[in-house]
């Protein structure tokens, strides 16, 4: 076989076909490929590579990678991101900054945390206020701001600001995703940071939004209407931007727990399903070959059938220790139907608790099960947090790269 480039060789497995190699990620999308910034620097030290790490996302503290470690990685993907994907804070320039452990990093020129009373925190939007807030002692902000908790009318609705695409960050993207097709043979894979269900946990809250969903389903659904025709517009200018260069877009709606759905099966095909279908056959009709890519984190084997028929090509991050999520059951079951993204190795377990001999051995199964007759692409379930040992990582990789021929 002519050797495959790694755009060419993620294309095969989406197709459901054996390339030359299992594809690899990391660092393709922040839901779950990501890395830590304290873990990243640790890596490079290791490595005896210069530099540090660019804090991409502040929010959940990981690095962007640059390409000696996606070479060392064997990345088969890179990512396009949002112009602010992490709190509203730009990626187009930067500062000197210092993570927990007291390594150096760069971070957003705009990054700009304010001390609370309680020690903690706080990033302020433009309009001056506190969106999220890092507790003492913790390495991730939690966002505490939601503009539409209790709202009790359509007027509420009306006045809220949607998702929208900026003509600075229109330009920012198709130059961006350009200079990623041309300059490099990677599978890119688009962030469009849409979410449905989330986006209505983010607005109303958590609690407030699943309450509502029973207790006032109108507004609900004319919350979620103009949340899609805004989404609709947004998506419009957003492939006119990249469409040309990218191949595969991610949405993200956490839709599991550990032991099961967050909303009932029912309740996904009543309320969420009929809006996600729209979003992703508005993106198929415009660019056929696209592929969407779901991110939704935990125990979603119920809901794998109704994602296929809503236009889900991939799934990640495939949470092995969520229940009904095992592995030879959902490649036995839908792995004709959708790419199987992740799943390569438990963050929550076996590379955070685990030996390496307990890595090694997980890595081995995830390809062998996952890897057969395509379909696909090798990652960890989550994003790699801090306190993971560069052995751990290590032995992960070395793993993968001896174990992913075909």
């Amino acid at each position: 076989m002519t050797a495959l480039t790694s755009r060419q060789r993620v294309l095969m497995a989406l197709r459901h076909e054996e390339a030359d190699m299992v594809p690899v990620d990391l660092g393709g999308t922040r839901s779950s490929t990501g890395i830590s910034a304290i873990v990243y620097n640790q890596l490079l030290q290791y490595l005896g590579y210069d530099g540090k790490a660019r804090v991409f996302d502040v929010k959940q503290l990981l690095a962007e990678p640059d390409e000696r470690i996606r070479r060392f990685w064997g990345c088969d993907v890179i990512g396009l991101h949002r112009l602010r994907p992490s709190l509203g804070l730009a990626i187009t320039s930067w500062k000197e900054g210092s993570l927990m452990d007291g390594s150096s990093c760069e971070v957003p020129a705009d990054f700009n945390p304010v001390l609370l009373a309680d020690g903690s925190e706080g990033i302020r939007n433009a309009n001056g206020i506190i969106t999220a807030v890092r507790p003492q002692g913790s390495y991730y902000f939690e966002e505490i701001y939601h503009p539409l908790k209790g709202a009790t009318s359509y007027s509420d609705i009306d006045q809220h600001e949607f998702p929208f695409l900026s003509a600075e960050e229109e330009n920012y993207l198709a130059n961006k995703a350009r200079e990623l097709y041309e300059q490099t043979d990677y599978a890119i894979l688009g962030n469009t940071a849409v979410s449905i269900f989330e986006k209505g946990i983010k607005d109303f809250g958590y609690e407030d939004f699943l309450i509502r969903i029973y207790s006032d389903r109108e507004l609900v659904l004319y919350y979620l209407e103009k949340l899609t025709s805004a989404y609709l517009k947004f998506l419009e200018g957003y492939l006119n931007a990249v469409g040309k260069y990218v191949q595969i877009f991610a949405f993200h709606d956490d839709l599991g727990m550990q032991n099961n759905t967050i909303i009932s099966p029912a309740i996904y095909r009543e309320v969420f399903k009929p809006y996600h279908q729209r979003l992703f056959h508005f993106v198929k009709e415009r660019k056929p070959d696209a592929y969407i890519f779901l991110h939704s984190c935990g125990s979603v084997y119920d809901l794998i059938p109704d994602l296929i028929e809503a236009g889900v090509d991939i799934l990640n991050p495939v949470q092995l220790s969520a229940a009904k999520m095992d592995p030879a059951n959902l490649k036995k079951e839908y792995g004709r139907h959708i790419t199987f993204w992740g799943g390569g190795c438990s963050t929550q377990t076996t590379l955070t608790f685990g030996s390496i001999a307990d890595v090694e051995k997980e890595v081995v199964t995830m390809l062998r099960i996952f890897g057969r007759g395509g379909g696909y692409i090798f990652a960890q379930d989550h994003n790699i947090q801090p306190g993971v040992s560069t052995e751990k990582i290590l032995a992960m990789v070395n793993t993968v790269q001896r174990n992913r021929c075909y």
